[in-house]
């Protein structure tokens, strides 16, 4: 993954056609590292009907920037949005430091996942 940091576009590449895949996304705190939020999702039905899930159908529309994807996921090269810039956390998200994780995987592989995201946060509460 390549940062754009002008525009604030991410870049990733799919090396060969992903016919399904996993996701699996994990919230933690940063200083504790207890788990706040953890979901797994099927990655086709969700590509199909991304309101199947609010929270990451919302986020998914607002991060994708050159496609619609839909499986199996042909090669080429795919641009992102800057999540953090582009909306505000839900008023009943807690203040403080948090970690996210979004982990793919393919069942197609042996390999753990295929691509790993990582992003750090804080959020303080506006009076």
């Amino acid at each position: 993954m390549t940062r754009n940091t002008i525009g604030l576009l991410f870049t990733f590449r799919v090396a060969k056609v992903a016919p399904s895949f996993n996701l699996t996304i994990t919230t933690r705190s940063a200083k504790t590292k207890r788990v706040m939020y953890k979901i797994t999702v099927d990655g086709c039905p969700f590509l199909s009907n991304p309101i199947i899930n609010k929270v990451l159908g919302s986020t998914y529309r607002k991060i994708l920037v050159n496609t619609t994807f839909k499986c199996p996921i042909p090669p080429k090269v795919y641009f992102m949005k800057n999540v953090a810039a582009l909306f505000a956390m839900p008023a009943f998200h807690p203040a403080g430091q948090f970690e996210m994780n979004a982990r793919i995987r393919m069942p197609q592989t042996n390999a753990p996942f295929v691509m790993d995201i990582n992003w750090k946060y804080s959020i303080e509460h506006l009076k």
